[in-house]
């Protein structure tokens, strides 16, 4: 029957941090350039041979090792926008003619722009959208029988102050709040939404105060919803509401 092995004590020499370093120095070793070169530099400090001999001399002998003091890390920070991404004295000023446009879809396309979605500059919780005029409010279009089933809500704030108008109401009265109304609802909920909204500009009629900004009109690309007009049976229904 063969004696028993049983292990040696450990000396001092042999602690667990020298063990935990000389086995981490090992695994960078066999890392290539590339990624030893992309690791942080709090990781690389482990690797510097500290107690074995072998190590130091693996070390002094390694190309790898010879190039950490002449090589930067290589840091992969997120863009943010600065202060002049945001300022408005620099944002783009964009004009839309609202005549025989569809109201959802120039929506869609005056919220991107107030967001900053067309730019790649765009981030999520920054004001980097641009400012936006609307003329012409009163000529929007809508289809089906919205004109006469599409309401809108509004409360004075004492009992019994609620007011419902349709749409046909509400394009008589104030046309300019229609377009208003569409806008803010596909904007964000909050403090940004609100900043965001008060760079839309919506009148009746073609005249606006803002030429001064030289405003770039918007161009549609051949076939999109918004120019569509409505044919046939729809076009009629339009024609007698208004």
């Amino acid at each position: 029957r063969r004696p028993s092995r049983t292990a040696p004590p450990l000396s001092p020499a042999a602690l667990p941090g020298t063990a935990m370093r000389a086995t981490a120095a090992v695994l960078l070793l066999s890392l290539p350039s590339a990624a030893l070169f992309s690791l942080p530099a709090s990781s690389r400090s482990v690797a510097r041979p500290r107690c074995a001999a072998t190590l130091s001399e693996a070390a002094t002998a390694s190309p790898v090792l010879s190039e950490w003091d002449s090589k930067k890390p290589i840091h992969v920070d997120t863009w943010v926008p600065k202060e002049a991404d945001m300022d408005n004295r620099n944002k783009q000023w964009w004009i839309i003619d609202a005549t025989d446009m569809r109201l959802g879809r120039m929506a869609t396309e005056i919220a991107k722009r107030l967001m900053g979605k067309h730019k790649v500059t765009y981030f999520p919780g920054s004001n980097v959208g641009d400012y936006v005029i609307v003329v012409n409010a009163e000529k929007v279009l809508i289809s089906g029988n919205k004109a006469k089933a599409k309401t809108y809500f509004r409360h004075s704030g004492r009992p019994g102050g609620t007011t419902i108008e349709t749409f046909e109401q509400l394009q008589a009265r104030i046309p300019e709040r229609i377009v208003e109304k569409a806008v803010k609802g596909m904007l964000p909920k909050g403090v940004l939404g609100r900043e965001q909204f008060r760079h839309l500009k919506v009148f009746a009629g073609a005249d606006h105060p803002h030429e001064a900004q030289s405003p770039v009109p918007v161009e549609w690309p051949e076939g999109s919803l918004a120019t569509k007009k409505p044919t046939g049976k729809k076009m009629k229904r339009l024609r007698e509401s208004v």
